[in-house]
This record gives structure tokens, sequence and C-alpha cells, in this order.
């Protein structure tokens, strides 16, 4: 089958081998797979983020060999195509969505992830291995760019429950990139009123406020506290860092108010500094999320299905596979959100 693969920090479209599925596994066609902020990082820092990630504990991720290659992809959907013993329940030709994972014996704690195995291919290639039990059908009036953006939708739901924000309370999101986006739909279907974006860009802007952003902020324009605080002089009392790069935690800090809690969702993949004493003095949280659980993944993929929660404005482009490695150069530019890689339909 072809994939793009990584090898180092070069991406190649090749060949490679098909995968066979196992007991309780099904090979399913890739229809569509989102390109993840994550992915464009680890397509820089992969040896940084697997150096990081093994040293937050014994049960790291499985070894990765970059020579021999990685294919990336996590946020997909794809057609059942042939079912291992256990799984026959899943008929070919079924449209489906999953966590992003693979149960393995002899991975650390028990599960590959798709997309980061030297072991397993991700849905940047026409097929993948799913796992039977953590299965979703796809609704048939979901389109395959919009069903491919259930993973990060569960991202944004996740943040959005683990803020805990009250309805009143004024939210600032730092960044208007998929997730920051996700984020704020998430907000306004959790009833949240007031909800500010902060964005450089101005096609994102643009789309924040295509979204039911409140209100929409360029930081260049200067003095983002004041013009946060506006006539009232009141800061928000939740932020959500969705930005990820070496200073954004130490603004966030600042521009919260006192007693507020910055929720950090982006990744930031450089040493980055901050001042402690503004937390002490301000008497700050700060919570740091990842993911999802099985839960939000399911609620995502049904909040899109009844247009709870709709993510058809963030996908700006889709690309071809053949396409996929100069997409993924051209995301250093911000005029486009979401890019989704559409093989099928």
């Amino acid at each position: 089958m072809r994939a793009m693969v990584l090898r180092g920090t070069k991406l190649s479209v090749e060949e490679v081998e098909r995968p066979v599925p196992g007991a309780g596994q099904v090979l399913a066609r890739v229809r569509a797979c989102g390109i993840c902020g994550s992915d464009l990082h680890f397509a820089r820092f992969a040896e940084d983020m697997l150096r990081v990630t093994r040293a937050a504990g014994p049960a790291g991720p499985p070894a990765m060999d970059l020579e021999r290659g990685v294919v990336m992809g996590h946020e997909f959907v794809a057609e059942v195509v042939e079912a291992g013993p256990g799984a026959e329940a899943w008929t070919p030709g079924t449209r489906v969505t999953s966590v992003p994972v693979l149960p393995d014996a002899g991975a650390p704690r028990g599960v590959q992830s798709i997309g980061y195995s030297s072991s397993y291919p991700g849905a940047y290639g026409e097929y993948v291995l799913l796992a039977a039990p953590l299965l979703l059908r796809v609704p048939d009036s979901l389109p395959d760019a919009v069903a491919a953006t259930t993973e990060p939708c569960a991202v944004g739901l996740h943040a959005v429950r683990e803020g805990k924000v009250a309805t009143d309370e004024r939210v600032l999101v730092m960044g208007a990139g998929p997730i920051g986006l996700m984020t704020l739909l998430w907000l306004k279907h959790e009833g949240v009123r007031h909800i500010t974006v902060s964005e450089y860009a101005p096609a994102r802007r643009e789309l924040a406020k295509r979204l039911g952003a409140s209100e929409v902020l360029d930081p260049a324009a200067g003095d983002l506290a004041g013009q946060l605080t506006g006539a009232d002089g009141a800061l928000p009392s939740v932020v959500f860092e969705c930005v990820g790069v070496e200073g954004t935690l130490q603004q966030a800090m600042n521009l919260v108010a006192a007693r507020g809690r910055v929720v950090v969702v982006g990744v930031c993949m450089t040493p980055d500094r901050i001042t402690p004493m503004t937390g002490i003095n301000k008497h700050l949280t700060l919570q740091f999320v990842l993911g999802y659980t099985p839960q939000e993944y399911a609620e995502a993929l049904g909040a899109l299905a009844a247009g709870t929660v709709d993510t058809r404005p963030l996908v700006t482009r889709t690309v071809s596979l053949d396409e996929l490695p100069a997409a993924f150069a051209a995301l250093s530019d911000p005029s486009d959100c979401k890019v989704v890689l559409q093989l099928g339909g």
C-alpha cells in the first residue's frame, strides 16, 4: 500500500507493507485523515518528543526506529474491508472511527498509539489496523472530512470539561488554530456566554468570529491586557492556552484574573520559562490537559452527527496523499486551519 513515511525528519510517499488484521482487529481503508499539530511537531522534533515522554515515567512509549520509518495519522475515518477472528460483526463497507490506539500486550501500558509506532501504520496511508472493541460507526449523514475532525473535537471537549467553566465566567482562548477553535465551539456548546479569542492570523480571527466568539483580538495590536479589560477593567477568570510556543504560558498567567485558572492545551516543544511569583501573587491554578476519554470521543462524534457542534468551517483544504508532504510544509503558514487528507468517497 502507499503511505507517507517519516524517516528522521524527512517525509516521503512510499510503498509499505499492507497490514493483516489479527484477533479482535479489522483492516480498514482510510477515507480521510486530518493533519494534527502534534504530527507537525513530531515531524520536526520526534527525538525530543520521545525523550521527554520516556522521562515522564517508566511506562513510556515503545521504542520507535525513526530510520525504519513511522506512518503517522490519527484523526481518521475509515471503511472496514476485512475482519480478523472475533471481529466479524464489523462488515466490509462500514465507515468507522476510533480512539487511535491498539491493544498490544507487549507494549508499555498494553497499547500502541496509532500513528506513533514503527509496528503499526497510522492513517497517512491507504489502510490502517483498528481494534474492533473501540470502533464507532460513523453516521451516513456525516461527510468524511467532517468525521475526520472527531479526534481534535474530542480534545477541545476534554479541555473544556477539565476547565470546569461556569456559564457566566469570562474566558480567553489564546490561539485560533484547530484546537483553539474546537475549544471555542465546546465553550459555546456548554453555554459559556463571554468568550474572547486572541490570534495573530487575520484569516483565523475571522473564523473565530464566524464560530461565535464574543470578541476577537489581535495580539500584534499591542497591550493585550488593555484590549481584554476594556471599560469594566475585568480580566478573564479562565484562560485556555492553545498556542504552545515559548512565552505564551507566562503571557496566559499575566492575562488571567487573580485566583484564575490557566488550562494548558498547547504543546510547547522547547524549554520555557515562567515567573512563579506571578502565579503566587495572583494565587493561580495551572492545569495541563491531554487527549480525551473514550466516552468524550464518542460524545464528540455524536455532537458532530447531531450538528450541535459544527466543525465544517474549520476544514479549509483537502489534499491527496501525494500532496501530503508539501501540506506539512505549508502549514507553517497559518492562512489554513484544518487540512484533511482525502483518500476516498
